[in-house]
């Protein structure tokens, strides 16, 4: 069922409807059978993978806070009656339950996830042909990367102590199946999420236009420009060895807008459904083609995934003990500013590393991470040299035309990287990044007739594209002047993570709700019928799956 179907929209309209109708303590319980129901019919024969992950998650989380009330109990027990070496004996055995119950489920949770999506590709790929029959039959779970990362994060925060362990199983199946996010995420933390599902929300009209408003923006980024273009982006990414120069780099632009359009349109969709019911998901973009540099990309694509990999990957390694020791020794070798660096650097290959192979098990993915955290890395480096360039030619850093200078040097910089992720191969992605330097020897109107679209397709592409480029300029805009004035390095810091995708999100719905009634209905109206008439679909389409399904 996928998001752009007619189905989907029968079925979340059913949703809403049987929500608002029940009483308010069952409420969860419709979310709960609506996303089993949505799992089933996607992926049935793989069913039985989510529900061990959530089962065993449940309990393991269970056990880890159960060891660390054993150990409080214990103390408040035999308060004054026992000395410090009983008590730190005391904590230090919690401590190792704890640790190896998170081992194990981790290890049981990743475990699926490596045996199914990454398995298999190495021994295809190995040739060992008594595996490959056996692995040949098994189908990847629908979202196995987002809920098992969901699961492992909320398994992290409980043994940090930052959130108590669920108590209701049926309610955490909830949590980890939630069906609007199931498809492409975002990856949500407990305490941002499992409160939201199991209260019942009032039916409020504001919900659910703010929630169609998302909706109908996801349909448009998907169907009318990320499957217009991804017949162009197809063309040349699958006969690579066919093109040369500029139609290499019109796809490699094109790609990188087909994939923003493609996976924010499915976030926008997944929100706008949770929105109808009262249920705020955070935003997992804020316009990431505005950032100056690709540290700032990170922080603005896939927000959730990189706020995953930085709180539960790069802290734990870059602020371990041994990799910190390794960092001193650097120091003296490689002096004080680049050993005080290297451990941030071990930390980015490793964030890196995780992204990459996120999106699959093949070298090409493996490249695409190493070749983002290369450089950051080589950025964090040159840094120094750049500040002493810049004030040598007396170019203002902080000056309009440097910033888009910036972001325009960033834009070229993922687009070029993301040849590796989308790429046959990784020798078909290092096949066309050479090729980018050779010239066409096609006519060029023959090439524009070979990508299968028209002149109207072109004309479509143009002005659709620019409308999503005036709401973000309206957005950043927005995002900026409230940052401005409200101030505070703390405050602009949490903008930047999680909770940035409501203020950013709630500044562009008041943007619109400050406007006429009769202004803001001639905008839904032309919105609606733009993608009825220039969306991509009908009778003879094949619809585009998302392409972060797929992962």
């Amino acid at each position: 069922m996928s998001f752009t179907s007619f189905a989907f929209l029968i079925f979340v309209a059913a949703v809403v409807i049987v929500y608002y109708v029940v009483p308010k303590n069952y409420r969860w319980i419709v979310l709960l059978v609506a996303s089993y129901t949505y799992y089933l019919e996607a992926s049935a024969k793989s069913f039985v993978f989510i529900l061990f992950t959530t089962i065993v998650t449940y309990y393991g989380a269970r056990y880890i806070e159960d060891a660390e009330n054993k150990h409080k109990q214990y103390l408040a027990d035999n308060k004054g009656e026992i000395t410090k070496e009983e008590k730190k004996a005391s904590k230090e055995a919690a401590a190792k339950r704890k640790k190896r119950m998170l081992t194990l489920i981790l290890i049981l949770d990743f475990g699926i996830l490596v045996c199914l999506k990454y398995f298999r590709y190495y021994i295809d790929a190995l040739g060992i042909e008594a595996f490959s029959a056996i692995t040949g039959t098994v189908l990847i779970p629908l979202g196995i990367s987002f809920y098992t990362f969901q699961s492992a994060g909320y398994l992290f925060d409980v043994y940090r102590g930052k959130v108590g362990a669920d108590r209701s199983l049926p309610k955490f199946a909830l949590f980890t199946s939630f069906f609007p996010q199931i498809v492409q995420g975002p990856i949500l933390r407990y305490d941002q999420l499992a409160g939201q599902l199991y209260e019942g929300h009032d039916f409020r009209y504001k919900n659910l236009a703010h929630g169609a408003q998302l909706m109908l923006w996801g349909f448009f980024k998907k169907l009318v420009i990320a499957d217009r273009i991804g017949t162009l982006v197809g063309e040349v990414y699958i006969n690579y060895d066919q093109y040369s120069g500029w139609p290499v780099i019109l796809a490699m632009f094109g790609y990188a807008i087909q994939l923003y359009m493609d996976f924010s349109g499915g976030v926008d969709i997944a929100r706008g459904v949770a929105r109808c019911m009262g249920i705020d998901m955070a935003r997992n973009f804020r316009r990431p083609y505005f950032a100056i540099d690709l540290t700032d990309f990170w922080r603005r694509w896939h927000i959730s995934l990189s706020f995953w990999t930085r709180d539960y990957i790069f802290f734990a390694v870059a602020m371990s003990r041994p990799i910190g020791r390794f960092g001193k020794k650097c120091r003296k070798v490689l002096g004080d500013r680049v050993g005080k660096l290297i451990p941030v650097f071990i930390g980015q290959i490793l964030v890196f590393l995780t992204i990459g192979m996120w999106h699959g098990a093949e070298l090409k993915y493996i490249a695409y991470g190493l070749y983002n955290a290369a450089i950051i890395i080589t950025g964090m480096l040159l840094e120094p040299y750049f500040v002493k360039w810049l004030e040598k030619l007396h170019i203002n850093r902080e000056g309009k035309g440097w910033t888009v200078f910036r972001m325009v040097r960033t834009f070229c910089i993922v687009s070029f990287g993301r040849i590796f992720s989308n790429g046959q191969s990784f020798k078909a992605s290092i096949h066309m990044m050479r090729s980018i330097f050779r010239p066409y020897q096609g006519k060029f109107i023959t090439a524009f007739t070979a990508f299968a679209l028209t002149k109207w397709d072109y004309v479509v592409l143009f002005f659709a594209i620019l409308i999503v480029f005036f709401v973000s300029v309206i957005q950043e805009r927005r995002y900026n002047y409230k940052k401005a004035h409200e101030g505070g390095g703390a405050q602009i810091i949490a903008m930047v993570g999680q909770g940035a995708g409501k203020e950013t999100d709630a500044e562009m719905r008041e943007f619109i709700d400050e406007k006429a009634t009769i202004i803001r209905w001639i905008l839904y109206i032309a919105l609606f019928l733009i993608v009825l008439l220039f969306g991509v679909y009908g009778p003879s389409y094949d619809p585009t799956v998302f392409i972060y399904r797929e992962f």
